[in-house]
């Protein structure tokens, strides 16, 4: 089966986890069994790596499946997961917010989470069933990390003998590809009917776009296509389209002299007219955040409550110049000749970086600094290849740019998990360089708010008090609306695809299509089968 990595060339790219900068999610997902998964359609969790997972107070005992092992035929065991978990604090995971210790259980198929206290189920299932949360730690590999610190084990290339928990192991790569064969130790061996998977290295959207249309691709597991390009495809190209819960968004470096101030942050929101951005980055599969926070935008109204309307739209649909203009001067900024300048004669602006080859999002970047750049900012842009453009990010060398503002994907329909998120960004190790602490923003009611967002979010992790929960979310999301960690921008709809010429694909609309993604999830369930 062929499919397809925008992420860079293979042999640039490792499979460790927990070192994001050139880590390629798209074999990572196939090498790397998942706990469990959330599915879109049924609002359930389904069962991977583990057997099942049980809340007792402070105590959250997870199972894992007894014939769960490693390609090179050892068992999956409690140590391996141990391993993974205190991995995962040095990383400082969200697993740890309210996780007090880990240890094995009654056997070596048990672990054993002791919370800091009674705990909300939802956030800890959530956590367990992130997609990017994968079975990666065999101990013999790992352990050596235990007593190092964090940046050590951001450093690993994981590469050569990589050891699969998955349904497919690491055979080769090269710069053309990553070759991925049937693992015969994955306990779902017997639902896959094909010797493996090619991962095509393909640069950008286009050239995805075009192995579709030419059938060279068999699969595409994320891929943005419009009207026009998907009227083109083959009538055995079929479109699964899922909530992302992600979209486009602005990132600011807090550290910068003139993006580093709230007023600046919230002049900028005010000038970009974020239906214009959605419309012309796709109306079909995009929408435009109604409020600018971080709760998804099909969520604010449950979340937010009687207090939505009080929340500051920026102007969803139009370019509210006026009040971005008297917020500049009042942060000592006065226009030039047409720009903005501060008063030590700085132009406000700079590069503004966005990721080559993501089609959809060079449009919506287009847009916004044409708007920015019409009102007097000055910038350019800057298309960067992935692994560079998220390096830039990782070492804070960014003015602005181009990001996505919530972290994707099931996790971000509970608001606790884009709040923090948005907060210490981990996919870019915090590189934006929002501040830690106390923060005072205007009141809701008038006056001022001093909060700590960080700590009180975090709060939302160990609460079952749902009223308590409410008025949490509420707080936090009215500091990132007046603060703006991040500026959300729009949301979507993910657009996976599949082929039906060769390959057996369960029906159009079928629950079983809605986890995320078909083409990794499918294949373990005997769903995704070669005809022949």
């Amino acid at each position: 089966m062929v499919g397809a990595t925008n992420n860079g060339v293979p042999t640039n790219l490792h499979l460790n986890p927990e070192a994001t900068q050139n880590y390629d999610p798209r074999a990572g997902n196939f090498v790397f069994e998942r706990f469990a998964a959330y599915n879109f359609a049924t609002g359930e969790f389904e069962m991977a790596a583990l057997e099942e997972w049980s809340i007792d107070g402070q105590t959250v005992t997870l199972t894992l499946r007894d014939d769960l092992k490693w390609d090179n035929g050892e068992d999956v065991t409690a140590r391996d997961v141990l391993t993974q978990f205190r991995l995962m604090k040095k990383m400082e995971a969200s697993l740890w917010d309210f996780t007090e210790s880990v240890e094995q259980g009654g056997d070596d198929k048990t672990v054993v989470l002791n919370l800091k206290r009674p705990s909300n189920p939802e956030v800890i299932k959530h956590t367990l069933a992130n997609g990017s949360l994968r079975l990666y730690a065999y101990h013999p590999k790992f352990e050596q990390f235990l007593d190092k610190e964090a940046g050590e084990l951001q450093q690993y290339k994981y590469e050569g003998d990589v050891v699969a928990s998955g349904p497919f192991s690491v055979e080769s790569k090269s710069k053309q590809s990553w070759e991925l064969a049937r693992n015969p130790e994955y306990y779902g061996a017997d639902n896959i009917n094909f010797a493996g998977i090619s991962l095509l290295s393909r640069a950008d959207n286009t050239a995805l776009q075009q192995g579709l249309m030419g059938r060279e691709l068999d699969f595409v597991t994320s891929l943005f296509a419009p009207p026009k390009i998907v009227a083109n495809f083959p009538d055995s190209v079929e479109e699964v389209a899922i909530s992302a819960k992600w979209g486009y968004g602005v990132l600011f470096n807090h550290d910068d002299p003139d993006f580093g101030k709230r007023k600046v942050r919230q002049a900028v929101a005010h000038v970009i007219n974020r239906q214009q951005v959605a419309e012309n980055a796709g109306p079909r599969t995009k929408a435009p955040a109604p409020k600018v926070t971080g709760v998804a935008p099909n969520d604010q109204e449950a979340w937010l409550g009687d207090a939505y309307d009080s929340f500051e739209s920026y102007g969803m649909a139009a370019s509210q110049t006026d009040k971005a203009a008297a917020l500049l001067r009042e942060a000592g900024y006065s226009k030039e000749d047409g720009t903005w300048k501060h008063s030590s004669g700085r132009t406000l602006g700079g590069t503004y970086y966005t990721p080559a080859g993501w089609t959809d999002w060079t449009t919506a970047t287009n847009t916004v600094v044409d708007q920015l750049n019409s009102f007097g900012f000055d910038f350019e842009i800057s298309q960067k290849p992935t692994g560079d453009y998220f390096g830039g990010y990782v070492e804070s060398n960014f003015k602005m740019g181009a990001f996505y503002w919530m972290p994707g994907g099931a996790r971000s329909a509970f608001p606790y998990f884009p709040l923090r998120w948005q907060l210490n960004i981990p996919d870019i190790d915090g590189g934006h360089n929002f501040p830690e602490g106390e923060q005072t923003v205007p009141g809701m009611d008038g006056g001022e708010m001093t909060i700590d967002p960080l700590s009180e979010i975090q709060e939302v992790s160990t609460t079952q008090d749902r009223g308590k929960t409410e008025d949490i979310i509420k707080r936090v999301a009215w500091h990132h609306n007046q603060n703006l960690p991040v500026l959300g921008l729009v949301s979507k709809l993910d657009q996976s695809w599949l082929t039906d010429d060769d390959w057996a694909i369960p029906e159009e609309g079928s629950d079983e299509r809605a986890v995320k993604w078909p083409s990794e999830w499918l294949p373990r369930q005997g769903q995704l089968m070669a005809k022949k």
